[in-house]
């Protein structure tokens, strides 16, 4: 079989022109799916209300009129459901789709100016990042236990909000077994009970006090390797994945722990965080 002949550009520029004049998704799409990147089930559906108005209401896309976009506006915002009731990602996705549209159409030559130039973009809508339930990080953690280094890193990060970057970095001379104190970066951190003992089991896998060993605390050489551990045990466990940075939010929203416990630069930021993980406590969780 021979392979494709690629496309004659004034054929394609024809193709192009015919689609647009008729509203033809179906038609256009599959001309620019390489050039807009994303799939064509999302592209139609991000461009679809928006050549229906306009071929309802008889824009020419290809020389769109002055009042463009003022009359976008609307079907920018409209769904299923009716006028106005969009959600700002939604509105943001159209708006990415139809620009990429006509930045290809510049390029081709069929349109002399872009549409949507200056055109004022809506802030992007946050998504509420729903912090872990008590009870699965328990579950996560009891699963843990058959491996001393992940239990006691876990503990360090949901007793202490410990940072992956430090908590890879630590050096047993930092662990100062009499006082069940941890030199941070930032903190000199004494050690809850739970903390205590995970360090000190993995202490004692390392030769015990009297060994003074002087090596890297936890075998993870960054947070990816951290990471792909947890996901591990977070399914041999059946609870979702939990990842360091919740962990550590999950930290500040179940622990009454001090700006010095928690390793922050000061206090201001410590309560900055704290109010940033109660605020993403799931229901029945502060």
């Amino acid at each position: 079989m021979n392979p494709a002949q690629p496309m004659h550009p004034d054929e394609r520029a024809l193709k192009l022109t015919r689609a647009l004049q008729d509203y033809d998704l179906d038609a256009l799409l599959p001309l620019l799916e390489a050039d807009l990147r994303w799939p064509r089930k999302q592209l139609h559906s991000n461009l679809r209300l928006i050549f229906a108005a306009a071929q309802q209401a008889g824009i020419n896309l290809l020389r769109p009129p002055e009042d463009f976009q003022t009359w976008l506006q609307v079907p920018l915002r409209e769904t299923v459901r009716g006028p106005g009731t969009a959600k700002v990602n939604t509105i943001t996705a159209r708006l990415s789709t139809l620009s990429q549209l006509y930045n290809v159409l510049m390029d081709e030559g069929l349109v002399l100016r872009h549409p949507l130039r200056g055109l004022e973009r809506p802030a992007a809508q946050r998504t509420p990042d729903t912090l872990p339930a008590r009870e699965d990080i328990v579950r996560l953690l009891v699963h843990a236990e058959d491996d001393p280094a992940l239990h006691a890193a876990l503990t360090l990060i949901y007793h202490h909000a410990v940072q992956v970057a430090e908590l890879v970095a630590l050096r047993w001379p930092a662990f100062l077994h009499a006082d069940g104190t941890l030199l941070r970066r930032r903190t000199v951190t004494r050690l809850d009970e739970a903390s205590y003992r995970a360090l000190d089991r993995l202490l004692a896998g390392a030769g015990g006090p009297l060994a003074e060993p002087q090596g890297r605390i936890f075998p993870y050489d960054h947070n990816d390797a951290l990471r792909t551990r947890i996901f591990q045990v977070s399914r041999a466990a059946g609870v979702s994945f939990i990842n360091p940075a919740r962990l550590r939010k999950a930290a500040l929203r179940d622990f009454v722990l001090t700006p010095d416990q928690a390793g922050f630069i000061g206090e201001h930021t410590f309560e900055l965080a704290r109010t940033l993980a109660q605020g993403l406590a799931p229901d029945g969780q502060d």
